[in-house]
């Protein structure tokens, strides 16, 4: 996090040449300078209020406290991916399987619900 925000034009020109180009911005001949985001607003560096309808917390929102604070705990235990054993990842997913169909009880965890439509899948 930034302690002090930059101006509008610093961050485009700092995005421009430290990301890459595939690294897509919405408007970008005026792009909207996001600043903050609660429940299911986003709001730009002047205060302007936006009902956010693209991002993918769509369905909790942006700052949830309970989302905050279940984050806040296990980034006090762990944040990793996947691919170490852990027992919070199969806990969920036990969890998760006693509320569906048996031949639904197969889960892949990613990080957004883009890659559950763009990527196949390999199961």
């Amino acid at each position: 996090m930034t302690a002090d925000p930059r101006e509008k034009a610093a961050t485009l020109a700092l995005r421009r040449r430290l990301l890459s180009n595939s690294c897509k911005l919405f408007f970008p001949e005026d792009p909207i300078k996001i600043v903050r985001g609660q429940g299911q607003y986003m709001y730009d560096e002047e205060g302007a209020e936006y009902i956010d309808c693209i991002n993918n917390v769509a369905h909790v929102g942006h700052c949830h406290p309970l989302v905050v604070q279940a984050a806040h705990e296990q980034n006090q235990v762990l944040n990793t991916n996947s691919r170490y054993l852990h027992d919070n990842i199969v806990d969920y997913a036990q969890r998760l399987s006693e509320t569906l169909p048996a031949k639904l009880c197969v889960f892949y965890f990613l990080n957004s619900g883009r890659h559950s439509s763009s990527e196949k899948g390999t199961g």
